[in-house]
C-alpha cells in the first residue's frame, strides 16, 4: 500500500483529481446561476452533471497513464522504489492525506448533486407549475408602488411551500418582462402571452389593487395557460391599517384555493 500510494504521488493523480473535482463543483455551481438567468433548458444541467462524473475516471485514468509537463504530454513510467525512497514513504504525508480527503468530499457532494438534479427533475415534472406577477398598483400612487412587488414575492416564497406546486423563479419572470415592449408592458394579456410563450407554465398568477381612502381593494385571477380560461380567485377589501400584513392574508386566500381546487392537484406522472 505505501509503494501504491508512492505511485499515485509520482503520478499526480491525487492532484489531478483534486483539481479537476474542484473546477467541476464550481462550474457546477456556477451553472445553477447562469442557466436559469439565460433561460437556458433545465436538462442542460442535468447533462453537465452527468458529463462531470463520468470525465472523473477519464481523468484518474488519464494522469495515471501520461504526465503533463514542460516536455507536453508524455507517458509516465513506473520505476521501481529504493529502500531509501520506501523509508520516506512508508507514511503517507500531510499533502497526500488531505487530497485524499478533499477528493472524497468533493466526490460525495458531486454525487448527491447529481442525484438532487435528477430526483428534483422527476419530483416537480408531475407538479403544477404557476408563475406569479407582480400586482398593479390601479391608481398609480407612488407611495404603494412597493406593495405590488411585495404581494408577488411573499406568494412566490408562501406557495412554492405547497407540495402540488412549482413556482417559476422570478429571475426568470423579471427577463422575460424586460424584453416587452415598453408601450405595451402595462397590457396584461400582452404580458400572460409573452412569459406563456417563452416559459413552460401552466398557470399565471396575477392582480391588481386599488387605494380609496382608508380601504384597498385587491382582485387576483389565475390565467390557465392550457385553456386560455381567467379564473377569478378574489376580490376583497383591507383596511389600510392591515397594509404591513395585507400580503400574509392574500396568501393565505389564495393558498387556500390552490389546495382545495382539482386543477392544481398532481398530474399523473
Amino acid at each position: 500500500m505505501p509503494n501504491f500510494i508512492a505511485e499515485l504521488k509520482k503520478r499526480k493523480v491525487f492532484n489531478s483529481a483534486a483539481i479537476y473535482l474542484a473546477t467541476a463543483f464550481v462550474l457546477l455551481q456556477a451553472a445553477t446561476i447562469i442557466i436559469p438567468a439565460l433561460l437556458i433548458p433545465e436538462w442542460t444541467l442535468r447533462l453537465l452533471v452527468v458529463l462531470s462524473i463520468l470525465g472523473f475516471p477519464a481523468v484518474l485514468i488519464f494522469s495515471w497513464i501520461y504526465d503533463v509537463g514542460d516536455e507536453g504530454i508524455i507517458k509516465t513510467d513506473s520505476e521501481k522504489p529504493s529502500p531509501e525512497d520506501e523509508m520516506h514513504t512508508a507514511g503517507i504525508s500531510k499533502s497526500s492525506i488531505l487530497g485524499i480527503i478533499a477528493s472524497i468530499v468533493i466526490t460525495i457532494v458531486m454525487t448527491y448533486k447529481g442525484v438532487d438534479y435528477f430526483t428534483s427533475s422527476k419530483e416537480v415534472s408531475n407538479k403544477t407549475s404557476i408563475a406569479v406577477l407582480n400586482f398593479d398598483n390601479i391608481r398609480k400612487f407612488q407611495e404603494y408602488e412597493w406593495l405590488g412587488e411585495r404581494i408577488a414575492t411573499n406568494l412566490t416564497f408562501k406557495l412554492g411551500e405547497i407540495p402540488e406546486v412549482q413556482i417559476i423563479h422570478r429571475l426568470q419572470i423579471l427577463n422575460q418582462l424586460g424584453e416587452i415592449d415598453p408601450n405595451k408592458a402595462s397590457i396584461i394579456d400582452y404580458k400572460i402571452k409573452h412569459i406563456a410563450k417563452n416559459i413552460d407554465v401552466d398557470f399565471i398568477l396575477y392582480g391588481n389593487f386599488t387605494t380609496m381612502d382608508s380601504i384597498i381593494e385587491v382582485m387576483a385571477f389565475f390565467a390557465d395557460i392550457n385553456t386560455g380560461h381567467q379564473i377569478s380567485l378574489m376580490q376583497e377589501q383591507y383596511s389600510q391599517n392591515d397594509l404591513w400584513d395585507l400580503p400574509s392574508q392574500i396568501n393565505d386566500k389564495i393558498s387556500a384555493f390552490i389546495k382545495t381546487d382539482q386543477r392544481f392537484k398532481s398530474k399523473p406522472k
